[in-house]
C-alpha cells in the first residue's frame, strides 16, 4: 500500500508539472467525427439540403438509438448536428480526456452505420490526427505521411477505403470535395489492403459488448433520494461530477451562491437541507470503469456541509458501509460544485432526457416529404431533435428543471438497491501481466522493422564475425594510406579528373599501350611516387601562392568591412608611434606574415565577463578544453562560436 501512494503521489507531481489540477482529466484529447451522404449534393441544389440532413439524423439515430443508450460516456455525451460548411453534412465533437475507449465505440458506431446505409462516408479524426491510419501504421503503405493522408482514408459499407497516393505532378494534399468524389468513384477498388482492414478488426473486437462491459461499474452509494433519482434518470451526470473533483474551496463556493438570484441560490444538495418527509437512500451509482479508478484515486476534502457526521444513514439500512456513505457525499459535493460554476458544456448531458411530445420539424412540408410514417411518429426522431437542441442554455437552468421534474417522483427507487459492490479485481494488474502485454506489442514492432529493413541489411546480419573483422581491418588500412596524401587546391573535382584520365590513358584497361619502360603497373593516380626535391619546391611555391592569396583577401575585406574608418585608425596609430592589431578595427587579420601575439591572460577575463553579461553556460567545446587543459576556465569558447 505504501509504494501504491507513492506511486499516485509521482503521478500528481506529474499532473501539476503538466499544468494539470490533481485527478483531472486531460481536457484537449477530442474527437472529431463526420458523416457524409451521396444525395447531398442533389437536395443542395433543390435548396433542401437542410431537411435532407434533418431527415437522415433521424434516421441515424433510429439505427444506433439501442448502443447509444447502454453506453456510458467518459466525458462528453454523443451529440450529431447539421454542418452547412464547405459539403454539407453531419458533424460531432466529444471531448474523450483519458478515456480511448470513447473514440473506438464511435468508430463502432460508424462502421455499423457505414454498413446499414451503403450511401453514407465517414471520416474520424482524434487529436494526433487520422485515427484509423495511426492504428494500421504498421499495415499502412509506406507512402502514407502526415502531409498526404488528409481526405484520404474514409469508412464505407462497413470498411475502411484508402484512396490512392499522389500522382507525378499532383498536390500531395487532397480536398474534402475531391475526396469524396474519388471515393465514390473508385467503389471497390480503394477499399483498404487486408492487413490494415485486420488491424482495425483487431481494435474493435467483442465491440460492442466489449465496449459496454468497460462503461458498467456499479458501486453503492447513500444520497438524498432526489439526487439518487437524478442521477438514475442521467447517468452520464458522473461525467459532470467529475469534472468539478476536487471541489473549489468553500469560500468560493459560499461567494458563488452569493452571486446567484433566489431561485437558484436556494438549491443544496446536502443533508443539512432535507425537509422532515425527506432522507437519504442507498443505491448503485454507474460508473465506466475509467471514471471509477480515477474517483478512487482523488484524495480531496469536502465542504464541512458534506462531511462524514452530516451525513444521514438511510432508513432500513442498519449498518451501511462506511465507503457508500463518504461515496454519497462526494459525488453530492461535486455535483453542487457542478450546479454552482455553470459549466455549459454540461447542458447537453441533460438534452438526452428531455424528449418532446412532437417533432418540431414536423412544421417543414420538405421535412415531412422526406420521412417515412414510421420515422415521423418514431421516439427515435424525437430524441435525435433533442439530443441537438439549445444547448446553449444555461447549465443551471436546464438542472433545476430536470431536478424538479415531477416524472421523477414516480420512479422506484426500491428497484436500484444493491447489497454489494461490482467486483474490483480488474483494478490490479500484475506486473507479470504488464510485461507479457509489452513483449506482444514489441514482437509487432520487431517484425514490423524486419519486413521494412533493406536487403543489404539483412546479408550484413549473415555475414560471420570473422569477415566482418577482416572487412573493417582493410576498410582502416585504405583510410590510412589516403590520409598519407597531400590535399590539392582544385580539391576532389580535379582528384577525380586525373582518375578519369588516368583510366583511360596508358596503362588501363582500354588502352592497348604500357608506360615507357613496358611497365604493367597502373599511373600513380594519389602522386605517392613523385620525385622528393619537385615536390618541396612545389609545396613552397604554392605556400607562397596561397600566403599571397590570403594576404589580398585580408585587404578586400577589411576595406568592406571598415570603410574609411581603417585609414583613419592607421594614420593616428601611425601618429601615435603604436603598432600591432588596432581595437577599433572589425577585422583581424590572421595570414600576415608576422604572429599574432595575443595576451591570453586578458582574454580570459574578456571572455569571462562576455559570458556573464550574457548568461552563457559551459558548452560541450570549453569542458572538452578544459578536459585537455587548454581552456582557462572562462567555459565559453564554444557558446562565442
Amino acid at each position: 500500500m505504501e509504494e501504491d501512494f507513492d506511486a499516485s503521489q509521482g503521478a500528481d507531481l506529474l499532473s501539476l508539472a503538466l499544468g494539470r489540477q490533481p485527478g483531472a482529466s486531460d481536457l484537449d484529447d477530442f474527437i472529431d467525427f463526420e458523416v457524409y451522404f451521396d444525395g447531398t449534393a442533389h437536395a443542395e441544389a433543390e435548396g433542401q439540403v437542410v431537411p435532407f440532413l434533418q431527415a437522415q439524423l433521424c434516421e441515424v439515430f433510429s439505427l444506433l438509438l439501442k448502443d447509444l443508450d447502454q453506453y456510458l460516456w467518459h466525458r462528453d455525451r454523443f451529440i450529431l448536428e447539421l454542418c452547412l460548411e464547405e459539403e454539407p453534412h453531419l458533424a460531432g465533437h466529444l471531448r474523450i480526456g483519458d478515456g480511448t475507449e470513447d473514440e473506438w465505440f464511435v468508430v463502432h458506431l460508424l462502421q455499423q452505420l457505414t454498413f446499414l446505409r451503403p450511401d453514407v462516408a465517414c471520416r474520424v479524426l482524434d487529436a494526433d490526427g487520422e485515427l484509423l491510419l495511426i492504428e494500421a501504421a504498421l499495415a499502412a503503405p509506406r507512402w502514407v505521411s502526415p502531409s498526404n493522408a488528409e481526405n484520404r482514408c474514409w469508412l464505407r459499407k462497413g470498411l475502411l477505403h484508402l484512396l490512392p497516393r499522389p500522382g507525378a505532378g499532383e498536390a500531395p494534399e487532397l480536398g474534402r470535395k475531391e475526396g469524396l468524389a474519388r471515393l465514390r468513384k473508385a467503389g471497390e477498388e480503394s477499399v483498404a489492403r487486408g492487413k490494415m482492414q485486420k488491424a482495425i478488426q483487431q481494435r474493435l473486437e467483442g465491440y460492442p459488448k466489449r465496449a459496454l462491459e468497460l462503461s458498467r461499474h456499479v458501486v453503492r452509494a447513500v444520497m438524498p433520494k432526489k439526487v439518487a433519482r437524478l442521477l438514475l434518470a442521467l447517468p452520464q451526470l458522473i461525467s459532470v461530477i467529475l469534472d468539478h473533483l476536487p471541489t473549489p474551496p468553500s469560500r468560493e463556493l459560499l461567494r458563488l451562491r452569493r452571486d446567484l438570484p433566489d431561485h437558484q441560490s436556494a438549491l443544496h444538495l446536502d443533508c443539512e437541507a432535507l425537509g422532515e418527509d425527506e432522507d437519504t437512500v442507498q443505491i448503485g451509482v454507474r460508473f465506466t470503469r475509467l471514471q471509477y479508478a480515477r474517483l478512487v484515486s482523488l484524495r480531496c476534502q469536502v465542504p464541512q456541509r458534506f462531511a462524514r457526521k452530516r451525513w444521514k444513514s438511510p432508513k432500513g439500512v442498519k449498518e451501511p458501509s462506511e465507503k457508500a456513505m463518504q461515496l454519497g457525499a462526494m459525488l453530492c459535493a461535486g455535483l453542487e460544485a457542478a450546479y454552482l460554476q455553470g459549466t455549459q458544456s454540461a447542458t447537453a448531458v441533460l438534452r438526452w432526457r428531455e424528449v418532446p411530445d412532437s417533432l418540431p420539424w414536423l412544421s417543414d412540408p420538405d421535412f415531412r416529404k422526406r420521412m417515412s410514417p414510421e420515422l415521423l411518429q418514431s421516439a427515435h426522431s424525437r430524441r435525435a431533435y433533442a439530443q441537438q437542441d439549445n444547448l446553449g442554455e444555461h447549465f443551471r437552468e436546464a438542472f433545476l428543471r430536470a431536478y424538479h421534474d415531477p416524472a421523477l417522483e414516480a420512479m422506484n427507487l426500491e428497484a436500484h438497491w444493491r447489497d454489494r459492490d461490482d467486483p474490483e479485481d480488474w483494478l490490479q494488474v500484475s506486473q507479470e501481466d504488464l510485461d507479457q502485454e509489452m513483449k506482444v506489442r514489441q514482437a509487432e514492432f520487431d517484425h514490423f522493422d524486419q519486413k521494412r529493413r533493406p536487403r543489404s541489411a539483412a546479408k550484413e546480419e549473415k555475414v560471420a564475425p570473422e569477415e566482418l573483422q577482416q572487412e573493417v581491418a582493410a576498410m582502416g588500412s585504405k583510410i590510412a594510406d589516403l590520409l598519407k596524401g597531400s590535399s590539392s587546391l582544385d580539391g576532389m573535382e580535379a582528384e577525380k579528373a586525373r582518375g578519369a584520365a588516368a583510366s583511360t590513358g596508358p596503362g588501363s584497361e582500354s588502352g592497348s599501350e604500357t608506360d615507357s619502360e613496358g611497365s604493367a603497373e597502373g599511373l600513380d593516380v594519389l602522386g605517392m611516387e613523385e620525385d622528393p626535391e619537385e615536390a618541396s619546391d612545389d609545396e613552397a611555391e604554392e605556400g607562397e601562392r596561397m600566403k599571397d592569396y590570403f594576404s589580398e583577401l585580408d585587404d578586400q575585406l577589411e576595406t568592406i568591412l571598415d570603410g574609411e574608418l581603417a585609414a583613419e585608425s592607421a594614420e593616428a596609430d601611425t601618429a601615435a608611434g603604436k603598432t600591432g592589431m588596432p581595437l577599433s578595427s572589425r577585422h583581424v587579420k590572421v595570414h600576415d606574415s608576422d604572429a599574432l601575439e595575443l595576451d591570453m591572460h586578458a582574454m580570459e577575463h574578456v571572455l569571462a565577463s562576455f559570458c556573464s553579461e550574457h548568461q552563457l553556460e559551459p558548452g560541450p567545446a570549453s569542458l572538452l578544453l578544459g578536459e585537455l587543459g587548454l581552456a582557462g576556465g572562462s567555459g565559453c569558447l564554444d557558446d562565442m562560436d
